[in-house]
Parts: C-alpha cells; structure tokens; sequence
C-alpha cells in the first residue's frame, strides 16, 4: 500500500510541473504574439497615418538653410554719379604654423640626435628667412610698416595681417599660393567722394545695416531681401548623394537718386573748408536748395568725417584726444562727428530772422515801404533791458533802410506793431516750431513759443530780430526759399527716385507743396529788399558780379546751455539768387569765429563764392555789367562810436584809413555818436570814414578808459559833466558807459597806477563793445 502511494505522489508531481511549464510556455507566447500583434499595429499606425510627420522632422533635422546676401543698391547724385558702391575686400591672415620642416628631416630611428639637431637649426634659419621675406613683400604690397610686420608674423599664431585689402591686390598675393595665408572675402560698402556728402550719406555698420543719414532713411528700400540656399547635408555637413538643392534667389535693393548735385557740393564744400580754415571755426554750415522745388542741391557740415571709416578722428586734435577718452566718451566723440547740423543742430538765428518780420508784416499790411521808423540808437523802454542799434545812422528810416541797415530799434516796432499772436501765426506757416519732412533721420523741431500769451513785450522784441527764438538751418533755408518762390512752403527734398537694376523707377519724390504763407506781391517786395541789403547795405560782400542778387546778414550770440549767452557767436548769410527770378538759395552759418565774427564780413564772401559757382554751373544768363574789380588790400573797419573825435581819427588813420565829419566845428572833446562805413565792415585801404559827433548842446559820455587823471578831468570839465576820480594814474573803469546822454548824473572814474592793469581794461572794454554790437548785423 504504501509503494502504490508513493508512486502515485511522484508520477502527480511531474505531472503538476509539466502543467506549470506548460502554461509558462502559453503565456510567453501568447505575450510574444500580442507583442508582435501590437508591434505590427504600432509600426502600422507609424507608417500609414504619421510617416509623412516623421519624414517632415527628419528631413528638417538634415535639411541646412544657407541666407544668400542680396546686393544693396546704389546711391547716385542727381546726375547719376556713383555716391555709394559695393566693392569685393579681402581680409588677410597669416599663420607661421604653417611653415613645416620637409618630411626627410624628420627624425628617424637610424638619425642620430645630433644629425637631427642640425637639421632642425637649418629650419630655423630657412623658417626666419621666409618670415623675412614675406614681411618685405607684404610691407611693399599692403603699404605696412616692415619691422612691425615682421613682429607680427613671427608669432606662433594666426594673425589679422590687413582687413579691406581691395580685391585686385588680394589676388595678386593670392597667386603667390604662400601657405601661410588665408583670406576672408567679404563685400563692403564704399563712399568715393569720401568726406564730401558724409553727413547726407551716412555709412553702414558692421552687419551692414544703415546708419546716419540716407542709408539709415532708406535702409529697408536699399537692402533688398535675402535669398537662400536649401541642401540636406550629414553630420560632418556635406551634402548627401542623390538629394538636390534648392535655391530661393535674392531680390537686390533698389538704388536711390539723390536730388545733391556733386558738383555743387563739390563747391559749397571748397568755399566752406576755405572759411573754416580762414575763421578758425568751430563749424561752418552751408546749404544750397532749388528755390522752386525745395530740391537740396548741396549740404556741407565742416568738420566731416569720412564715411569709409567713421570712427577715425576728424582733426589734429581728435587724434590726441581720442588717445585719452573712455569708451562712453570715444562713443559720444563719434555720435557729434556723425551729426548732421543742418537738421540737429538748432541756434539762434540773429537779423536774417529779419526777413520774416518782415515779410509778416507786410502781408499783415501793419507795414508798408513808405512808412518810416525813428531809431535813437538805444532802446529803454523795457525794465532791465535794453536793446541797442549800431548801425551808423540814427533818425527816420523807412522799412528798406532799415533792412539794409539791419536796424534792429526799428524791427522792434515793426514785430510790435504785429503782435504776438499774428507774429507766432507766421512764425509757424514759415515752418518754424516743426520738422520740415525732410528724409533725414534726426531732424529737431526748433524752439519757439508755445502761445502768443508766452510772447511778452521783452520776447516780441527779442524775436523781431532773431533772438529768443531757435531754429534750424533747413528750417530758415526752406522759409527764406518760400519768400522767394512766391510764398510756397515746400517739403525739403533730398531725394528725386528709387528705381530698380532695370531701371524701372519704383518711387518717384515729387514737389510737395504744404502750404502758401505769403502772397506774390509780399514775395516781391521782400526780393526787393534783400536786393537792397546786398546793394546797398550789410550784404555788399556777397555781390555776385553779373547777377543781381539778394540776401540778409545775421550775427548772434551762442546760447549758453547755463542759460544765458556765450561769448562766441554765429555768423550767418542767407541769400537768393538771381534776385528778379531766383533758382537757388544759399545758406551759410559759422560757428565760433576767432576774431572778426559779423555775418557781413564772414558768411557773406561765402555765400558769394557758392552762388558765383553754381550760378555759372547752371548756365543762368548773366545780367548785370561786371566791374573793373579792386585790387587793394581790405581792411575790417574799426568801432570809434563813443570816443572823443580826436581819439577816432587816430584809431581810423592806425587801421589804413582816412575819416571826415559832417560837423565843420568840431573840438577835441567832440564824441563820435555814429560812423558809415559801420563797424566790422571790410573796406579797402584808403577808404574814408564818415563819422557824426555829438551836438554841443549835448552832454555826451566820451569813451575814457585808459585816459590818464588829469585828461579826463579837463574832457569832463570841458563837457560840463558832474565827475568823481577815484585815486591816481589811469582812468580803468567809468560808471556811465560812452555815448549816454546826461544832465545832472555824476560818472564816477576809477584809476590804477598799474599800466599793465590799465591796458587790460582797455582790452575788456573793447572786448564788451563788440558784444554790445553783436547784433548789427
């Protein structure tokens, strides 16, 4: 029995495992076939219904976009001479790394160290030997420094050995096939008139975006778009067999027209360089425009900068400055240099502003050429201001002698007699107060007031003649242009086309009128006037013989950003010419003269060389008969206006000049009360000086300062004036400045016994008198 149990527990076991072994072997591959089912599902599922995404992700993972650059367009002049081309350069490397030992003087197992040591020492003197040579070839070819190049090729590194080699040149050293070198070929842009129209142009900046100028306006135009390249590269980037490559080609830029004339640029730029050199001036601005179209034929910035490489220093002293600048200031230093004056820079436009009392007035009707107006030479109806007039003649004057005079007393009436609220309505339709439209970057609005209830008594007298009130010069060159044209107001053009390489023309800037701010009958009589100042009164020095031509002197205080004025000034003459019909109007503005400083006698004979120029450049018919031109030598004009008669003739026969009087009883202690021709003025040597002394009946302060104690004790005591002398020696200081007229008041005198304390205050108070005369012109 027990046997029979035992066999029946044994043969249950293996029956039990072969069960589980079974089921194991099920289960298993039932998994492996639900795994294959799903897997077959899946890869299904993968093929038909997202092959075409996972096609689209592996392609865009090979797949490599190459940008190709489109050409950027071309900039001309209005004549259609290149201003601004895309030239091949080459950057060029050198690596002494590449200078190698031939392989048989490598070390070898049978060579001796010896043998290699010498081999090696032979290498070094083959190595300096071509070092050598290639610094005198590269030196020669790429114009550097020999030794210094030598320096720089004998490091053991890859070394910048010149950037903007011109192509030419970069194939020539590319035929050498020297090992060392390598070469970066790249596109720039280039300016071939160089300085000349840096301001107009602007340049580019490193990823050859525009900056400044009309390649910073028209950047979007110039550019183009960027075509691309479309390959299906591998790994190491090398495209794969049997793909292909598609190429979306660039669409180049259009090339602009510019309204400049080179030619004209090329002389307002000479006479403008001349005068700044002449001058020692800061800045010299000149402007010439189409009268007519407000085309801008011309716009000259001195100092300019060179737009091929704008961050160079622009003078003598910008090259030791820039030695010492921080980054900050290095960046500030460039961003004046690229500035454009003609639209940024905004000033206070002293007597030329004239022009537009006047012609408000007039077209007001609150002025005629037959109205007349007193001027007593000073001003003092204002507390705590006193305005004065030097011209030379004193008394009634009508509306064209004031203008030639540049009588400021009488322009004050004229302003007032307009008011404030018509005055500022003129001040605007001129343009004043607000961007002219030009397609510059960077144009200021100016400054004016922002109502007429800001326009005091003090700031309508002020701004009659120029002061208290900015602009810019594109804004005064368009309004005086208005003046001449008519009256029309139109926007500055500085750009006629854009066309493309097929010369289609894609824009055209036409003539845009904005408004009429004057009538023909205004226009007219304003020419008239301007005829008149260049004829007869301050603008002589920009006659232009053949032509008759017209214009406005101004000469201003610079504003000081402390408030208040500076003791520097600017001087300016606007013109139009021919007058009867005018086609051009020219602007010049000098900034920080040293020494003579009036409009007359310094952008006067600027102006006149432009306009002689480009009228003769234009073939307009000459009118007038030239005369025989006077070859003496010209003198400025000396101011005696206050000084006792005596003192004048001296000062006038010092300066090469004779002086009369009108007065046929004239004493030693006679004051100079006015002279003709004005001060400041250039005449030639010889010339005579008409000077009017004081009545006898007047008590008149005499100009005493450098006199000694006992001299001006007898003037004064002569005159009948009450006076006070502190202490001895020479009088330095007076409390009543010369040509005031007194009753009662005492001048109180100060003296110093120091000559040289003495003379300086000679020289300060010649020094005040010009600044007191800063608005004649």
């Amino acid at each position: 029995m027990k046997r029979r149990k035992n066999k029946t527990t044994r043969g249950s076991f293996k029956g039990d495992v072969r069960t589980v072994f079974n089921r194991r072997i099920f289960f298993l591959l039932s998994f492996l076939v639900l795994f294959f089912i799903l897997l077959i599902f899946r890869l299904f599922y993968i093929q038909i219904f997202k092959s075409e995404d996972l096609t689209k992700q592996a392609l865009n993972q090979l797949t490599k976009k190459e940008a190709i650059n489109s050409n950027r367009g071309l900039i001309y002049d209005a004549n259609k001479k290149i201003l601004a081309l895309n030239v091949s350069k080459s950057k060029i490397y050198y690596d002494s790394n590449n200078i190698k030992p031939d392989k048989g003087i490598q070390k070898g197992k049978k060579e001796s160290e010896e043998a290699y040591k010498k081999r090696m020492d032979d290498f070094a003197a083959i190595r300096q030997k071509k070092l050598e040579d290639d610094a005198r070839y590269f030196s020669n070819i790429l114009n550097l420094d020999e030794r210094e190049t030598l320096v720089k090729i004998s490091q053991n590194k890859r070394v910048t050995l010149a950037k903007d080699v011109d192509r030419k040149i970069a194939l020539e050293i590319r035929e050498q096939k020297n090992k060392c070198v390598s070469f970066d070929d790249y596109i720039k842009r280039f300016y071939p008139f160089g300085k000349s129209m840096s301001h107009v142009l602007g340049f580019l900046d490193n990823e050859n975006y525009g900056i400044y100028g009309l390649e910073r306006q028209f950047d979007d135009e110039l550019v183009g778009i960027k075509g691309k390249s479309i390959k299906i590269k591998d790994e190491q980037l090398k495209q794969i067999p049997m793909t292909d490559e598609k190429q979306y080609a660039p669409q180049d830029g259009l090339d602009l027209v510019s309204t400049i004339d080179v030619n004209i640029q090329g002389f307002a730029d000479k006479a403008a360089e001349e005068s700044k050199l002449k001058t020692e001036a800061e800045r010299v601005t000149v402007i010439v425009q189409n009268t007519k179209t407000g085309e801008i034929l011309a716009m000259v910035d001195k100092d300019d900068y060179d737009p091929n490489y704008p961050r160079l220093p622009i003078n003598e002293k910008q090259e030791k400055d820039f030695k010492n600048l921080s980054e900050e200031e290095l960046i500030k230093a460039w961003s004046d240099n690229w500035k454009n004056s003609s639209i940024e820079s905004q000033y206070e436009p002293g007597s030329t502003f004239k022009l537009i009392t006047a012609a408000s007035a007039l077209e007001e009707d609150t002025t005629n050429l037959q109205k007349t107006y007193t001027c007593p030479g000073v001003l003092t109806d204002m507390k705590g201001v006193r305005i004065t007039c030097t011209s030379s003649r004193r008394g009634s004057k009508t509306l064209a002698e004031a203008m030639a005079e540049s009588c400021n007393i009488s322009l004050v009436k004229i302003g007032r007699e307009l008011g404030a609220e018509k005055f500022l309505k003129f001040i605007r339709s001129f343009g004043f107060g607000e961007r002219t439209g030009i397609d510059l970057r960077g144009e200021v609005k100016g400054t004016i007031p922002a109502s007429a209830n800001q326009i005091s008594k003090v700031a309508i007298s002020t701004i009659s003649y120029g002061h208290g009130i900015a602009v810019t010069p594109i804004q005064l060159i368009n309004a005086v242009s208005a003046i001449g044209n008519g009256g029309y107001l139109n926007k500055p053009l500085i750009v006629k086309e854009l066309v493309d390489k097929e010369g289609n023309v894609i824009e055209k800037f036409k003539k845009t009128t904005y408004r009429r701010v004057i009538s023909e009958e205004t226009s007219k009589t304003m020419r008239e006037l301007m005829r008149g100042v260049v004829e007869e009164g301050t603008g002589k020095y920009a006659a232009v013989p053949g032509y008759k031509v017209g214009g406005k002197t101004g000469t201003a205080y610079i504003a000081s950003s402390k408030g208040g004025y500076e003791d520097e000034y600017y001087s300016s003459f606007i013109g139009l010419a021919p007058i009867k019909d005018p086609v051009i109007t020219v602007l010049v503005v000098v900034k920080k003269p040293v020494g003579n400083f009036y409009g007359a006698t310094v952008a006067a004979p600027v102006a006149k060389e432009v306009m002689q120029e480009t009228l003769e450049y234009l073939k307009i018919p000459k009118t007038e008969k030239i005369d025989k031109v006077d070859n003496k030598e010209q003198v400025v004009v000396p101011d005696v206006t206050g000084r006792l008669v005596m003192d004048a003739g001296k000062i006038i026969v010092n300066s090469n000049l004779k002086f009369s009087s009108d007065k046929s009883k004239v004493t030693e202690n006679s004051v100079v009360v006015s002279q003709r021709p004005a001060a400041g003025e250039m005449v030639p040597q010889g010339s005579i000086v008409d000077i009017t002394v004081n009545e006898n009946t007047e008590k008149m302060v005499p100009m005493l300062i450098g006199k000694s104690k006992e001299d001006a004790e007898k003037v004064l005591s002569e005159l009948g004036i009450k006076y006070k002398i502190e202490g001895e020696g020479y009088i330095t200081s007076q409390s009543i400045k010369a040509k005031t007229i007194v009753t009662e008041e005492v001048i109180v005198l100060t003296t110093d016994r120091d000559f040289d304390k003495v003379e300086e205050s000679v020289i300060n108070n010649d020094k005040n008198n010009k600044n007191e005369d800063k608005n004649k012109n």
